[in-house]
Order: C-alpha cells, then structure tokens, then sequence
C-alpha cells in the first residue's frame, strides 16, 4: 500500500514543483515505486520540468470523466511514474477535483509512495489535495510573507485534522538556526534546502537536479530528506569522471 503525500506551499514561487519532482527521484532512486501526480490543475509545470510535451492522457482528462486513472500513468524512470496535467486551457473546463481520492484509492496498492504536486494556497484544487493525502509536507522559502502564507496552510490542516509531517525550507543561501522556524510553525522542520545554481540548469534542461547532479548541495539536501522518510541510505558515487559524464549526457 503506497504512502500519500501532498507537497503544499502558502504561495507559489517557492519550490514546489521542483521539490515534488526530485523528492520523487530521490525515492525511486531508493527502490521504492513512485507516482507524482502533478494536482496543479490551472498551471501544471511537472511534465514542462521534466522536459515532455503535453502529453494526451492527462489528470485533468481523468477529471473530467474521460479516462480511467491507470490510462493517465506515464513511466519515467525506472520506478518513477508520474501522472502529468494537460497545458490546455480548454480542459479546465467541466472537472470534478473531487475525483482525486477515489483515483489514488484505485492505485494505492499498485505504488511504495504516491506524491501530489498540489496547487499553492488554500483554494479548491489545493484543499482536495491536502484531502487526499495521508501527510503534507509544505515547503517555504525562509522569508517573511512566504513563511507567513504557510503558516496559514497549517493551521488548515490542523482544522481538517491531516498531518502536517514537516517543513522544509528552500533556497538557503547560508546555514541558519531554524529553531525559530520551528516555533513560528509549531511544525518540525524536516530539511534544508540550499541555494544552488543547477537547479535552475537543470529545469532549463528539462531534468530533474538529482539526475543532472546528483552530487550537487541541493540534491544532497532533497536526498537527505527522502532517506528519513523511508529510513534507506542512498550511496551515491561521488567521482569527477562521473560528474562530467552527467553534464555532458544532459547538453
């Protein structure tokens, strides 16, 4: 039976997208089967980020009553399976968000971890989500107004009684004492993750980070945070021969 987590954020431009994709290579790369489903529903960016097109079975399709959910399922690595969302504006029209959990529960069996790209905020789409999930972790940048919109999305999820399994926060550019994080949200802080200028390399690329380099300060972190969720331990080479090779397999 697979674990459900949403991926949540008080507001969009944190890294969310970008964290959802990569925590799910990073357990796919543990051996553990995984589904991301992006729940982005009026701007879907995981099949962008990872370089596909708009692929013709699509959750919003499944939303709509078009589809089975299994038909939406698209491998893309070895143990990562993501179901994408549709980048036409026409299918917005006449979805059912509440058709999500019924569709986890028809492949919960089929998956180790289902992770939901949800929207940013607390609207519709982003509600459904949280609701369809066994945790939540929101992710934040360690800023003001984005901690202060995340703090909203917990105090939701303290009211509809879903776990908040922690905080993560992102684009660090230096090592802080998150002590204080942790007393504003009266939530964990799960992990930390670091400034790094591959990542945006790699979403121009098309690939998630950990692929592109996975010896990299921001893939390390995002691993670091998968391993204590599953409590496996990722070797990961560390040599410069591999290091080239990866940059010149992405070009």
């Amino acid at each position: 039976m697979a674990k459900v987590y949403t991926i949540s954020s008080g507001k969009g431009g944190v890294g969310k997208t970008f964290f959802s994709i990569n925590l799910s290579r990073a357990l796919s790369l543990l051996n553990f089967k995984t589904l991301l489903i992006d729940f982005n529903l009026t701007t879907p960016n995981v099949s962008i980020n990872l370089g596909l097109g708009n692929e013709n079975n699509n959750i919003h399709k499944f939303l709509r009553g078009e589809i089975d959910i299994n038909d939406c399922i698209k491998e893309y690595e070895e143990n990562f399976y993501i179901i994408p969302g549709s980048l036409d504006i026409k299918d917005l029209i006449y979805i059912s968000t509440e058709k999500l959990h019924n569709g986890i529960m028809k492949i919960y069996d089929d998956f180790d971890y289902i992770i939901i790209d949800s929207a940013a905020g607390i609207g519709k789409e982003a509600l459904e989500a949280l609701k369809a999930s066994e945790e939540v972790i929101i992710i934040t940048n360690y800023e003001k107004s984005a901690m202060f919109d995340s703090y909203r999305v917990t105090k939701v999820l303290d009211n509809l009684d879903i776990k908040t399994l922690g905080i993560v926060l992102n684009k660090i550019k230096k090592d802080i004492d998150y002590v204080n994080a942790e007393k504003f949200f009266k939530k964990k802080i799960i992990g930390i993750i670091h400034y790094d200028e591959n990542v945006q390399i790699s979403m121009n690329k098309g690939v998630p980070l950990i692929d592109y380099n996975i010896n990299s300060i921001a893939s390390r972190d995002i691993i670091k945070i998968a391993e204590k969720m599953t409590g496996k331990e990722l070797k990961v080479r560390n040599s410069f021969i591999d290091n080239i090779l990866k940059i010149f397999k992405w070009r």
